[in-house]
């Protein structure tokens, strides 16, 4: 677990300072003065956590919620499109075209290598990337099935 990149490394905001040096936050949204056009990349919008707590002397948490085609803490990762996954599964998917571009390489190659599970795999497929959002390599697919 140590090998792996730290997730607040990873995600870190890196706010300029005037000095020319930059300093690492958790999120845009705790950066007061900043234009909501520069907020969460521009692809998201500050939200605020708990807005029923009653200490109004610290500031409220705040993190992002991106679009629905962007993900990661600062709205900065676009993510797979769904319709393109289902389109790939339906007329490709035998063949696991499908399972390649949602990044599961290993299980392409046994879906490509039993031609579907005989047909069997290829339906699950279909259905399952049809029916909502699945996980690609990191993120959510973007919901934009009709």
């Amino acid at each position: 677990w140590e090998s792996r990149p730290s997730y607040l490394l990873t995600f870190q905001y890196l706010m300029l300072e005037k000095t020319g040096r930059s300093q690492a936050i958790l999120n845009s949204c705790e950066v007061v003065g900043l234009q909501k056009e520069q907020q969460c990349s521009g692809n998201g919008m500050c939200k605020v956590w708990n807005a029923t707590v009653a200490d109004t002397a610290a500031a409220p948490l705040s993190f992002c919620e991106c679009y629905r085609d962007w993900a990661d803490p600062e709205c900065r990762t676009r993510r797979k499109s769904q319709a393109k996954a289902f389109l790939l599964s339906v007329f490709g998917g035998y063949l696991g075209l499908d399972r390649f571009y949602l990044g599961q390489y290993y299980v392409s190659f046994v879906k490509l290598s039993t031609l579907g599970g005989l047909g069997a795999w290829w339906v699950f497929d279909v259905v399952y990337i049809g029916s909502s959002p699945v996980y690609a390599n990191n993120y959510r697919l973007a919901p934009d099935l009709p």
